[in-house]
């Protein structure tokens, strides 16, 4: 029993041994680099295991800091060479000194490149065919490189895969690409040569249909974007998928070209797709320190009156909003693809420190999706006002003073999104612009031109570490005298504004010291956001804004500025978020906590 007891206890040394062996105590401060251009530092160190801290990683001081490990050091060296190959360098030497200070070692990667490998010349194959060798010609213009250029391994696979979707889009998807490579290590160059065997021309044959849908076929088939008998194009497929999808009618789709049933140089195409439910309900319930009790409820039906037609009814409550009655009948590919016609028709009561008006209109949209991430619209919009201005007081019976009045125009705007996550971005643009011109028929009382641009910029610094900042302009002109309906001017703070500032308590004052709204706005903000623990991260900000009596009064030294901290704690539905804040550069501390869902932009 003894004998087992030392045999197993000497086996549990050994691997304890070889576990620590080649691991060092020291924390790796840095890596440099020595020799490695052409290539960046940057680039080389995704290569590596063995890295030192960033700066955000310093940060996060309950996280262990990275040990040297000579094993992994030595496989980093390795994967180097191999990746300088790959870049044109036949026989790099990669070569390491470790500096230590204390308890701290500087890495540093010494690289001797040698001449690199250059691209001597470019053939393919000799086409005869006229078609062919068109096609050919198309490809040769996208060519990312040229002779005397050094040979880049990725660059030369990608465009091999370029070469092959352009002809796949051009009727040969059955094509074969081969790259060939003469090296002549005496002088450092590289023939590069494609060998290029189109095959057999294709067409688009007949298109099966399948799949759980109650909207007529005959709607489905006005959305493909080829025909029987068509050449065959991969990009009209894919164009056809995103077409489908843009009806948000169908949970999937999936277009397959049946490649194995060729029947006389026509590839059949297969349909699949799943239908959205006809008819669908959402209910929202929420808190916000702003809004307070929210409860929203949205009814969808789709195909309305048949084809695409979607009609949504939306209504809302909260403490700022008590009745929000909004319906959108949209009309989708009016006239031609991806144009919609959008008919939305309102009844909202908005009640505001300083004024409350109820709105009773309707608005015509003609919408333009021009890819996944930009839209463009034009809006006729007519509204009856019933207003309560708080901020004026009849001087004979002392009430607040009311108007009723009419509002009609015309709005063009633009929004492009390149975020990646809608809840949560860490990389990418959000920008937005609209121009309205008011006063046009209807008897119309006010008239005036007014525009707004947003910009929102989303940069990762590290993993779950977001740098995000926000810019927002705004005016408002009217066309005769200097009066415009206060409903419409600019009123900032709260929330998702200047957060060391209640809602929309930044603004002009009248003479009894009423907030009276501004016909000019800028405000901007920038956030840094970081993980704290699993569900849990924070957020440091700070925000800058104001608003200006007149249209184009814009005066940066006015500017009011606030500084916070938050909290957010993901969800399904997105982030909750708490924020405190207090005004800066105004010799005054004053907190103010929001409680809110969602990111403030």
């Amino acid at each position: 029993m003894k004998t087992y007891f030392y045999i197993i206890s000497l086996f549990f040394l050994i691997i304890l041994s070889f576990r620590g062996f080649g691991q060092e105590d020291h924390v790796v401060k840095k890596v440099e680099f020595h020799g490695n251009e052409p290539i960046s530092g940057e680039v080389l160190l995704n290569q590596m295991n063995s890295r030192g801290e960033t700066l955000i990683e310093k940060l996060k001081f309950w996280k262990d800091e990275p040990l040297l490990s000579t094993f992994m050091l030595n496989e980093d060296v390795e994967r180097l060479r191999t990746f300088y190959q790959r870049n044109g360098y036949l026989n790099p030497e990669v070569s390491y000194n470790i500096n230590r200070n204390k308890k701290k070692a500087t890495i540093q990667i010494n690289i001797e490149t040698g001449e690199p490998v250059l691209i001597r010349d470019v053939t393919y194959s000799d086409l005869t065919d006229e078609e062919k060798a068109t096609i050919l010609s198309k490809a040769i213009k996208n060519q990312p490189f040229n002779k005397g250029d050094r040979f880049v391994d990725s660059e030369i696979l990608k465009y091999e895969e370029e070469i092959s979707k352009i002809f796949h889009d051009n009727g040969y998807p059955f094509i074969e690409v081969k790259r060939q490579l003469d090296v002549d290590t005496t002088i450092r160059k590289v023939d590069v040569h494609y060998e290029i065997n189109p095959q057999t021309k294709a067409y688009f044959g007949e298109t099966t249909i399948e799949g759980d849908s109650l909207i007529e076929e005959s709607f489905i088939r006005k959305q493909l974007k080829f025909d029987p008998g068509e050449v065959y194009s991969q990009e009209k497929i894919e164009q056809t998928q995103q077409k489908l999808f843009n009806t948000d009618i169908f949970s999937y789709v999936i277009i397959r070209p049946q490649k194995d049933q060729v029947k006389q140089q026509d590839i059949p195409i297969y349909v699949e797709l799943e239908e959205l439910p006809p008819w669908s309900t959402e209910v929202g319930l929420g808190y916000g320190t702003e809004d307070r009790l929210r409860v929203s409820a949205r009814l969808t039906k789709l195909h309305f009156l048949g084809g695409a037609r979607k009609f949504i009814f939306t209504g809302k409550r909260s403490h700022f909003y008590p009745v929000s009655l909004e319906t959108k009948l949209i009309q989708p590919n009016l006239l031609t693809d991806n144009l919609n016609l959008i008919l939305n028709p309102f009844y909202i009561s908005e009640n505001e420190t300083s004024y409350r008006v109820e709105r009773l209109g309707s608005g015509l949209t003609l919408q333009q999706i021009f890819s996944q991430s930009t839209t463009g619209f034009l809006m006729y919009s007519l509204e009856r006002n019933f207003l309560k201005n708080k901020t004026e007081i009849d001087a004979i019976s002392g009430k607040i003073r009311k108007d009723i009045h009419n509002k009609s125009g015309i709005t063009v705007g633009m929004n492009r999104n390149t975020t990646d996550n809608p809840f949560s971005p860490t990389k990418g643009w959000k920008i937005s612009g609209n121009f309205t011109l008011m006063g046009i028929g209807f008897k119309s009382k006010y008239d005036y031109y007014k525009s707004e641009i947003g910009v929102n910029r989303y940069y990762q610094l590290d993993k779950d570490w977001v740098l995000a900042g926000k810019l927002d302009v705004g005016f408002i002109k009217p066309f005769t005298g200097d009066e415009t309906p206060i409903e419409d001017r600019f009123l900032i703070g709260g929330a998702s504004s200047l957060r060391g500032w209640g809602r929309h308590q930044v603004s002009p004052e009248n003479e009894a010291g009423k907030l009276i709204g501004g016909n000019s706005m800028m405000e901007g903000s920038l956030e840094l956001r970081f993980p704290i623990y699993d569900i849990f991260s924070g957020v440091t900000f700070m925000d800058a804004g104001n608003v200006w009596n007149d249209a184009f009064d814009y005066d940066p030294k006015q500017l009011r500025y606030n500084a916070g901290l938050g909290l957010r704690v993901s969800t399904p539905i997105g982030p909750v978020r708490l924020d405190f804040a207090t005004p800066v550069f105004e010799n005054r501390f004053r907190l103010q906590f929001f409680v809110s869902i969602g990111h403030a932009f």
